[in-house]
């Protein structure tokens, strides 16, 4: 299997011991200490820390591992501990299998990249972007379509969605800034600013297009700007959690890999 992106000193043993440690903790923290089954937008999960530990198993210990840990969690979290409120829905198992794939690839080009200033304004222009986006489609459409019913937007709602984004947005700034003014004098082998780029980038790619796409395959198309919409919210909100988790997981497990060139 290919070597983790940190070039870890581990054996193939050490290596399956930790991946059944992640497998094991993704499936509790996707399952028991997330939100899911949301009313009303049952497509949304809001987990404290999976894609975290996911995406970090990747960069740990190589894409293959990943890709498994990811698969694996989310079919063990459904027969072991889901309610059973809905079906099997194999889309969704895909996507938290591409969450473990992806992020060893994103990590591996973006560290060419060794200007923080670039990556932070290239993230911030995407940002800028995604918002413009979804304000102008909320301006341009009053109604939006969940399952089978179409709901009208009104102005209030039209204003307020922006605004939520408008302020996450800056909270994302704020806490980039602060993540990379906290950690900047520690020897990790990621710097804050990449994690913090490479995490959205992984998020856009992997849970907002991709996702919302096979989510859309499974709970019905007309919905999916709804759950586009939805994926981007939760966006923002993901990015800083995961940033912050990476960044501990990183220095609690530095001792496992040779000390190398910040990325």
């Amino acid at each position: 299997m290919t070597k983790g992106l940190l070039k870890c000193n581990l054996t193939t043993v050490q290596k399956i011991c930790f991946a059944g440690i992640f497998i094991a903790v993704v499936t509790i923290l996707q399952k028991v200490l997330a939100i899911n089954y949301i009313p009303v937008i049952p497509f949304l999960r809001i987990s404290l820390g999976g894609p975290a530990v996911i995406i970090f198993s990747s960069i740990f210990l190589g894409p293959i591992y990943g890709m498994c840990i990811g698969a694996i969690s989310d079919i063990l979290g459904y027969f072991l501990l889901d309610p059973k409120m809905m079906g099997f829905l194999p889309q969704i198992t895909a996507i938290y299998a591409l969450l473990g794939l992806v992020p060893y690839f994103i990590f591996w080009l973006f560290k060419l990249i060794k200007k923080d200033n670039i990556l932070f304004i290239i993230e911030g222009v995407s940002f800028i972007a995604l918002l413009t986006g979804i304000t102008t489609y909320l301006f341009l459409n009053n109604n939006l379509q969940l399952y089978g019913s179409t709901y009208t937007l009104a102005l209030w709602q039209k204003i307020l969605i922006p605004s939520v984004l408008l302020v996450l947005l800056a909270g994302l700034f704020v806490s980039s800034f602060l993540f990379s003014r906290k950690y900047k004098k520690e020897s990790l082998p990621i710097s804050p600013i990449c994690i913090t780029f490479c995490c959205f980038v992984i998020e856009l790619l992997v849970m907002v297009l991709f996702g919302t796409f096979m989510k859309g395959w499974a709970f019905g198309f007309k919905t999916y700007p709804m759950i586009l919409i939805c994926q981007i919210i939760v966006l923002f909100i993901n990015i800083p959690l995961n940033t912050w988790l990476l960044i501990l997981l990183l220095r609690v497990t530095g001792r496992f890999y040779k000390p190398v060139e910040s990325i």
